[in-house]
């Protein structure tokens, strides 16, 4: 058992205190041990070329984008060090820059590095999302792209400054971050997620979202008006499917008709990928992608399942794993609550393929 005088001054240990006393921690130990079994061992090889080092990031910076950082340094400064550093400011650099800036490791410009929320640790980052620093927000990086065009193509022709924005499954807020700078009204960021440790740690990071706990499989979520726009990033790649549709109905309730939800699915292939459902593959019989194309919800669930969620407070059994569901499982399940307008994908991070859905 963690010493709770330790947990009191170390952020990680908080988290992890909190998360390993929950149902994602417990039913995910052995994905995770296999993932450390599966992982390369360090090498002595160097770095990519294409990984810059903390001090290029001054360099790199000054030399392309001074024109446009300096006047914003400039102006935070100005501002104060205890004035709300304004975000919007930064609406205008392009989304590489951002994220490039949002890994906190540039020195050249101290007042937009205090202006942005900070990171969490490596270990908790690893903890929480596998990979870390640069590399998870590159990836990032991608889905905020991602989320941003989807909004622009499907929305509903709100500008995203003035949408109502729901992050679901929010953690540290990885994504929420990235938004901060497009979506500036009082209240209309948003995030929830089950786990109060993660959600702790956001605040501590500087994330300015309105960020509310919901239990493991919320009946609603715990905000009054509805949102225009929402993402649930790698949260319906692990549920069982009782858990899946409760917590789409929850979103359904939450999101405005019309409004524009966007969800992360596994691809087929992820089948062969993960360990724990290769007899779900297997099941398939001979011919897996004729099977594929039928509406199928594939799901391996920890062998000590079901479980009951810590204070969910709704009396029934919840399960969490590794999830596959079929695109033809969508369009007749979901069918009643979202209209599928679309699909996308990152290369980055093509193992989270989005599904653009509009709130009937």
């Amino acid at each position: 058992m963690a010493d709770p005088a330790s947990s009191a001054t170390d952020p990680l240990q908080a988290v992890r205190d909190s998360y390993e006393g929950s149902l994602s921690w417990r039913v995910t130990a052995p994905l995770r041990a296999a993932r450390r079994r599966l992982r390369p061992r360090p090498s002595a090889a160097p770095a990519p070329v294409t990984a810059l080092s903390p001090s290029a990031h001054d360099l790199w910076l000054q030399s392309f984008w001074d024109e446009q950082l300096a006047p914003i340094e400039r102006e935070l400064v100005a501002a104060g060090a205890d004035a709300p550093p304004d975000r919007s400011l930064f609406r205008g650099l392009p989304d590489a820059v951002w994220g490039m800036l949002l890994t906190q490791r540039q020195r050249v410009y101290p007042a937009i590095a205090a202006a942005l929320p900070t990171l969490p640790g490596a270990d908790l980052q690893r903890l929480w999302n596998g990979p870390s620093g640069p590399e998870l927000i590159a990836q990032t990086t991608a889905f905020y792209q991602l989320l941003k065009r989807a909004h622009a193509e499907h929305g509903t022709g709100t500008p995203l400054e003035r949408t109502r924005v729901l992050d679901f499954g929010c953690g540290w807020g990885r994504v929420a971050r990235f938004l901060e700078r497009d979506v500036v009204g009082r209240g209309a960021l948003c995030g929830v997620d089950p786990v109060q440790g993660i959600l702790d740690e956001a605040v501590r990071n500087g994330v300015r979202a309105d960020l509310r706990r919901c239990g493991f499989v919320p009946e609603q979520l715990p905000f009054a008006q509805p949102f225009e726009l929402a993402y649930a990033f790698s949260v319906f790649t692990h549920l069982s499917e009782a858990a899946h549709l409760a917590s789409l109905r929850a979103l359904h309730a939450a999101v405005a008709p019309g409004g524009l939800l966007v969800a992360t699915i596994r691809p087929p292939e992820y089948l062969r990928i993960a360990p724990s459902l290769r007899p779900a593959l297997e099941s398939l019989g001979p011919h897996p992608a004729a099977r594929l194309r039928e509406p199928r919800y594939l799901y391996a669930p920890h062998p000590t399942l079901p479980l009951q969620a810590p204070d969910d407070g709704t009396g029934r059994e919840v399960s969490y794993g590794e999830t596959v569901v079929t695109i033809a499982y969508v369009r007749e399940r979901w069918s009643e609550l979202f209209e599928l307008v679309g699909a996308d994908v990152s290369l980055s991070d093509p193992q989270q393929v989005a599904l653009l859905l509009r709130r009937r």
